[in-house]
């Protein structure tokens, strides 16, 4: 429990300090890139459905960890992102995922999900990361690809290896075969 304490503590601060970095990057004057418009859409979209999908595993399996820390911390990738958006007078595009993702059918699956969205979200970051030239979308991009590789994935991939040789698979208060 004090494990999860801990997350979500270490959540709360990520969230303050990507606040203050999009703080002092948002008087940015000049409209971003073409390129880093594209990728800021990309970025949303990628957080919107990571949120829909564990929350769809959440819907189905009741509370369990790590799904129930991490979709807390998607909603707040999503608010620093939607920060830039509205730095740089851009149309926020709307969740078109939320409530349309069906959850796995294990929690087994849903922990395997999961390690695959965090890898994926990690190679986006870091496509984006050679490209985007503009200071503070890099910061947001460099922060919210840091919590998917030291957080993230780390939790789905501890989940999953959980309890493995007996087959079941143990997410907080819930056992699944």
């Amino acid at each position: 429990m004090k494990k999860w304490q801990l997350i979500s503590s270490v959540v709360v601060a990520l969230v303050a300090v990507l606040s203050l970095t999009v703080s002092v990057f948002a008087q940015t004057p000049q409209p971003p890139s073409n390129e880093t418009s594209a990728a800021l859409v990309m970025a949303i979209n990628d957080e919107y459905k990571a949120r829909a999908t564990y929350q769809a595993v959440l819907d189905k399996f009741g509370s369990v960890a790590p799904f129930s820390n991490i979709v807390q911390s998607e909603t707040a990738h999503i608010a620093a992102l939607e920060r830039l958006f509205n730095a740089y007078g851009l149309p926020i595009p709307p969740d078109t995922y939320a409530g349309r993702i069906q959850a796995p059918a294990t929690l087994q699956d849903a922990a395997q999900t999961g390690v695959e969205a965090e890898k994926a979200n990690v190679a986006m970051y870091d496509g984006f990361l050679t490209s985007v030239q503009e200071p503070d979308v890099r910061a947001v991009f460099a922060q919210l690809r840091s919590a998917s590789q030291v957080k993230h994935l780390p939790a789905f991939q501890q989940a999953l290896s959980r309890n493995t040789n007996t087959g079941l698979l143990y997410l907080g208060p819930r056992w699944s075969r």
